[in-house]
């Protein structure tokens, strides 16, 4: 079951997609209440953009990419057509992961994939279709999927099998219609890949580099554009407007200090970054060309 998780998340960070709704509006309604966080992304959008025709030779030759998209395309199934991909989780590693497109949840389609993802793991090949309280789903040692329909499945662990059963029959509340709901009315869904999150203390405490003001952190929420280059947003929730500027100026006095450091052909995206205040969250953005893209890999010796 863990092996399942990892290789749908990986699938979903290979392709660095977009999300425009739709699909992924379905697929985030599965994620219970209990979700500490969400991302979600959408393989389908990103295969004509500029940067995955770039950089995509780079990667796709790594046995990780082609173990996460192959088991898929053995399958019958084009992986990178696929509306979304939704992740939700929480600190004790409860999870779902709801993967939407074509074919995906046909029985034949569905058991392959997990039969795949068994071998891998050197389980017994033993996944099958059953019905169980009127749904369609695949069972496993730690977890199941359930078949929603013809393309649509959700990946649950355990202790969330009821609530995700219960998301699907429209029953009890989704992090998207309560805990997560504020979160998620921040993040533009029409920008590429996108999340939020409660950030927990011990990670919060890995912000003192950028000084003592910045643990003070409780949220963040972030969407990637990658129409033109790569434009990355992020706003860290700190619950209170003083703490925000007084984050906002450390990070900002911060940058000032090592920004002189970058190389020359990093002056484009150095100079795009920016670090503000906005009530009770703090705004970080960056963006980077093509060009901007070309001259950071040459500089990385990539």
């Amino acid at each position: 079951m863990k092996r399942i998780l990892t290789m749908s998340l990986a699938l979903s960070v290979l392709v660095l997609p977009a999300c425009k709704g739709g699909a992924s509006a379905d697929a985030v309604k599965l994620v219970p209440d209990e979700a500490d966080f969400i991302m979600g992304a959408s393989p389908k959008a990103i295969a004509g953009s500029e940067l995955y025709k770039k950089f995509s030779p780079d990667f796709k030759e790594s046995s990780d990419y082609k173990e996460a998209v192959g088991m898929f395309e053995d399958c019958g199934l084009k992986p990178l057509e696929f509306d979304a991909v939704v992740a939700g989780g929480a600190s004790d590693g409860d999870f779902v992961v709801v993967i939407a497109g074509s074919g995906v949840g046909k029985h034949d389609a569905a058991t392959c994939v997990v039969k795949a993802m068994q071998k891998q793991n050197g389980e017994d090949e033993s996944a099958e279709v059953v019905t169980d309280d009127g749904k369609d789903v695949v069972k496993f040692e730690k977890g199941r999927a359930y078949l929603v329909n013809d393309n649509l499945v959700a990946i649950t662990s355990t202790a969330w099998e009821t609530k995700v059963g219960e998301l699907i029959d429209g029953k009890g509340k989704s992090a998207a219609d309560n805990s997560k709901k504020d979160l998620l009315a921040k993040v533009d869904h029409k920008k590429a890949m996108w999340f939020v999150a409660n950030v927990p203390s011990d990670m919060a405490s890995m912000a003192a580099m950028a000084g003592p003001e910045a643990t003070e952190v409780k949220t963040v929420v972030g969407a990637m554009d990658l129409s033109k280059g790569i434009a990355f947003e992020v706003l860290a929730g700190f619950g209170d407007k003083d703490k925000a500027k007084a984050a906002a100026d450390a990070v900002q006095a911060m940058f000032d200090g090592a920004k002189g450091m970058a190389p020359e052909d990093l002056k484009g995206m150095v100079d795009s970054v920016k670090i503000e205040a906005s009530g009770s969250d703090v705004k970080f953005a960056v963006s980077a060309s093509m060009a901007d893209l070309e001259a950071a890999k040459k500089a990385s010796g990539m």
